[in-house]
């Protein structure tokens, strides 16, 4: 009888223990630290961190490397969405903001509510966020060892946008959101 109850203890708090890692992947993924990366340091604010200035050179690397990603896969091309662009640039802002890397906008919305509110239209949509990573290169890396961020990344979505904004200590907060239209 002893047995028994233990190993059932043991299944019941290794499933709890999945359901608390990948909490909200059903498009949202929730992770309460940054993404590491082995061999990755985590270098605080330095010059090579990119500025608001370098911001449209930063979306089209994120946009360049989510296409390549895709590419490799045999997965269609995203294409920016000025409605998820704004999402998650809007979001990247109130993240480094509030010094907070969050799926859950100050107000209580969710990624969801934040384009729906901007006019889109979608069957589904999806986030992925971070902060602590300086580059491009570096949050991508991170976002592809990561199984929920990864399938993000390679799931069936046709649109995206990419935000990222630096806090006043000069981390940097990275959004992107995801968004499969809805049709006519």
């Amino acid at each position: 009888m002893i047995f028994v109850r233990m190993r059932t203890l043991r299944r019941l708090a290794g499933a709890v223990a999945t359901l608390v890692l990948f909490q909200g992947c059903a498009g949202v993924d929730v992770w309460p630290r940054p993404l590491t990366v082995p061999g990755e340091a985590r270098p605080w604010p330095t010059p090579d961190a990119p500025g608001d200035m370098e911001l449209d050179g930063v979306r089209e690397s994120l946009l360049r490397l989510h296409n390549r990603a895709r590419a490799e896969r045999k997965r269609t091309r995203v294409e920016i969405s000025p409605e998820l662009q704004e999402a998650a640039q809007l979001h990247a802002e109130e993240m480094a903001g509030r010094g907070q890397m969050t799926h859950k906008g100050a107000d209580g919305s969710s990624v969801a509510d934040r384009v729906q509110n901007l006019g889109y239209r979608y069957r589904r949509c999806g986030e992925n966020v971070a902060y602590g990573h300086y580059s491009p290169e570096l949050v991508m890396r991170g976002w592809l060892t990561s199984p929920p961020h990864r399938k993000n990344i390679l799931g069936d979505y046709r649109q995206v946008g990419l935000g990222y904004a630096t806090a006043k200590d000069g981390t940097p907060y990275w959004c992107v959101t995801f968004g499969l239209p809805a049709t006519r």
